[in-house]
């Protein structure tokens, strides 16, 4: 497709629209997201809010197992020793806490061993029955999924009589630590007591890497509360940043695009002038290709004008060449372009190269014009410089001397061969010409054949000894080639 300067800068331009809007579009997805995790970002006192709510909902279990442990019901049942009477004090308490959980209540003197403990209890639940005895105070522990409160019984001396063992799932802290939409970036609820044991998590984990944790104690409870918070600095979570170097990509982009626009357009601008330089330079030379290579629409017009004038000048000039060096009515080169040949065939005599020449004759030329007319006799000039023309080879050059005498020079070619030469030429002539109408005339040539010698004085001896020859074939009857070597 034909390229210009004006198809070069509408593609920058669109592309440099392109890029704009493709800016515009990050820009404004930057921006929207921003905006989106400002709205959704967790106030700096979340975590707070969310250890405050995790002890508003623990806060109710150790405060019922309390209420349990000090309850008239309890202490009736742990002073009684009627086992029926045990368990219907034991289905009142679980009646009037129906939410709180699987309900236990343990004698000391079961802890001690003294009497056997009717109840199902793990291994762990024991230790921590133990741990509450020796150490005489209320006893948490979680386990996922359980939570277990032990909370000792006294009597109005301060006696410890036994033990209220609650074991409770605690799926609804876990709800409620999931569900909070107060928590951005990664937060961990995790078991205090003893080693650390991760309970429930949410968030992006990789914070945990790369940040450092806030600690939440969660009073009440066995647990722990650590947050890891966003880095605000980074280039995702900064908005102005990420402009700014959208800006920066884009200012650099639309300079690319324009020296890119600036130079493709140059080069094909310098293309077309070499093209217009190369046309110039032919014209001075007498010659014309068949199309240079101008591709702008806007050098093309320019182009057309000046190839149209270079071909009417360079053909007005050959035409005027032609004519100077070319017989009017042959089509042959004339007396002065066979002056021309013959001395440079004559210099390169000197260099060691065969050179021949044949001088031909039209036999009864006079008789033609005499018996039909000038006309006639030009149409045998005309036909017969073009059967010379024909039946020689590309290399030999033929010209008119004048008259009805031709001239043929066989360059590179040494006698001997030149004799073959016009043979083959004589045998390949039309025996018979149509000069007019139904006035046909039969032809015939004498010849005489030389050859350039480097110690002849001048080029003309070749064309003298020529000449020679040529008469002596007249003499000997015409129609023939006579030879006289150097």
């Amino acid at each position: 497709m034909q390229s210009s300067l004006a198809r070069i800068t509408l593609g920058a331009l669109l592309a440099v629209l392109a890029c704009v809007a493709i800016a515009g579009y990050f820009s404004y997805r930057v921006t929207h997201e921003h905006t989106q995790q400002i709205r959704q970002r967790a106030p700096a006192y979340a975590g707070k809010l969310l250890a405050q709510e995790i002890v508003a909902v623990a806060a109710p279990w150790g405060q019922a197992t309390q209420a349990i442990a000090q309850s008239t019901l309890t202490l009736r049942l742990l002073q009684t020793q009627d086992e029926t009477e045990r368990r219907q004090r034991l289905a009142e308490i679980v009646s009037l806490h129906p939410h709180l959980g699987q309900i236990q209540i343990i004698g000391s003197d079961q802890v001690l061993g003294q009497q056997p403990i009717s109840a199902q209890l793990s291994v762990r639940q024991l230790r921590m029955i133990e741990s509450a005895a020796q150490n005489a105070k209320t006893h948490l522990h979680a386990e996922a999924p359980l939570l277990t409160l032990i909370e000792p019984v006294r009597n109005p001396e301060g006696a410890i009589l036994g033990y209220v063992l609650v074991t409770r799932h605690f799926q609804e802290i876990g709800t409620l630590f999931n569900q909070s939409p107060l928590i951005d970036g990664y937060a961990e609820l995790q078991q205090a007591n003893g080693h650390t044991e991760i309970l429930f998590k949410r968030g992006n984990e990789q914070l945990k890497a790369h940040s450092a944790s806030v600690t939440l104690a969660l009073e009440g409870t066995p647990w722990r509360l650590a947050l890891w918070a966003r880095d605000p600095g980074t280039l995702a979570n900064d908005p102005l940043r990420v402009l700014y170097g959208l800006g920066a990509a884009l200012t650099l982009l639309i300079l690319a695009i324009f020296g890119l626009a600036y130079y493709v357009g140059n080069r094909a601008l310098q293309r077309d002038l070499s093209a217009l330089a190369k046309l110039f330079s032919d014209i001075t030379h007498d010659r014309m290709r068949k199309q240079y290579d101008v591709r702008l629409q806007e050098t093309r017009n320019a182009y057309q004008v000046m190839y149209q004038l270079g071909k009417l000048m360079v053909g007005k000039h050959l035409r005027m060449v032609n004519s100077a060096e070319t017989d009017h009515l042959s089509q042959v080169s004339n007396r002065r372009s066979f002056e021309a040949k013959q001395r440079e065939v004559f210099a390169r005599v000197h260099e060691g190269w065969a050179h021949s020449l044949l001088i031909l004759d039209i036999d009864n030329f006079k008789q033609v014009n005499d018996t039909y007319g000038h006309e006639a006799g030009d149409q045998l000039i005309v036909q017969f410089g073009q059967a010379l023309k024909k039946n020689l080879r590309g290399s030999d050059f033929v010209a008119r001397l004048g008259g009805d005498e031709f001239c043929v020079i066989f360059p590179n070619t040494p006698l001997a061969k030149a004799n073959e030469l016009a043979q083959r030429l004589r045998e390949k002539f039309p025996s018979q010409m149509e000069l007019l109408p139904n006035v046909t005339h039969k032809v015939g040539w004498s010849g005489g054949l030389s050859e350039y010698n480097r110690h002849d004085q001048s080029e003309n001896a070749a064309l003298a000894r020529a000449d020679q020859a040529l008469l002596d074939a007249k003499r000997s009857g015409r129609n023939r080639t006579e030879i006289k070597a150097a």
